[in-house]
């Protein structure tokens, strides 16, 4: 089956290179014509602990790949989403689409695209970026896929992916749930990272940063009580524990002086509470700091 990745980032290299290790035939679909031809000639470099592998696939700069046969995973960062799909919107094709940007603000997004299926999903799994064809394995946790229709049909080929390296599987709750569950976590864990200067793991050991994450879990579970029960404070920590060595995507972008996803990840939850007149004061605050570390080019390090 040919599986189309949009975006040759982090997370979209290193779902190219596992799904082509269990023997798909994947096509990256890149920002630029040099990174294609870098990916297309010599492949993408997998690394993970001291193991380092080689996967052949084919690249394109063209965003007309995705309408056609096969699956379009679209893997950018939120704001490359929507210039993606204005080039798409119109045209022919019914190949489905995945799409697994943090946030939710892109969940009306889809509504364009009435005739092909349409799935989200969240990625847990920890990458860096090392290179225009290279990418760290940092951290695995499941692809958590949800259709945004019954048929799952179309996605089903994608649980064969499954594996102990990138576990693959169908989530229980719809796309709105499940997207929401993920934006409150990146709630929490993005933005103190991004201000603070920190991996993961110092959230959960320093106690300051400890107070900072209770403080912002109990405005959030205020606002979304649906959410709070299965997304518990604790959970927090020990997701914080488990990829203790990760660099958060919101903090890397600071880093390099790259955009980053606050209005997606951050700007999207404050919105639904507004509307649910519920207050995030907390988090609100860190997303203004963010907005304008992002704003003046402001780098850790």
């Amino acid at each position: 089956m040919r599986i189309n990745v949009a975006g040759a980032g982090a997370i979209g290299m290193l779902i190219g290179a596992r799904l082509a290790e269990v023997g798909f035939d994947v096509r990256m679909i890149t920002r630029t014509a040099k990174q294609a031809a870098a990916i297309r000639d010599e492949g993408i470099l997998l690394l993970k602990g001291n193991e380092k592998k080689v996967f052949s696939v084919g690249a394109t700069a063209s965003s007309e790949a995705g309408i056609e046969d096969g699956l379009t995973i679209l893997a950018m960062k939120s704001y490359d989403l929507e210039p993606f799909l204005e080039e798409l919107n119109g045209k022919l094709g019914e190949a489905p689409l995945l799409f697994i940007q943090n946030g939710v603000s892109h969940l009306s997004l889809p509504a364009r695209f009435r005739d092909r299926p349409i799935a989200f999903g969240t990625v847990e799994h920890g990458s860096r970026k090392t290179g225009p064809r290279s990418v760290e394995h940092t951290g695995t946790g499941p692809l958590r896929i949800s259709p945004a229709t019954d048929d799952f049909t179309p996605f089903h080929p994608l649980l064969t992916a499954h594996s102990p390296t990138f576990p693959v599987v169908r989530a229980e709750e719809g796309p709105g749930q499940l997207l929401m569950k993920k934006a409150v976590k990146n709630c929490l864990i993005n933005p103190v990272t991004a201000v603070a200067g920190v991996r993961n793991g110092m959230l959960a050991e320093d106690p300051d940063l400890r107070a900072l994450l209770g403080r912002m879990h109990a405005e959030l579970a205020e606002a979304f009580p649906e959410i709070a029960g299965e997304v518990t404070l604790g959970e927090v920590f020990d997701l914080c524990r488990k990829t203790a060595d990760n660099t958060s995507s919101m903090l890397a972008d600071l880093m390099a002086g790259r955009k980053t996803e606050a209005d997606s990840i951050m700007g999207g939850v404050i919105v639904l509470a507004q509307e649910r007149c519920a207050s995030l004061p907390s988090v609100t605050a860190l997303y203004d700091l963010v907005r304008s570390l992002e704003r003046r080019g402001d780098r850790h390090g």
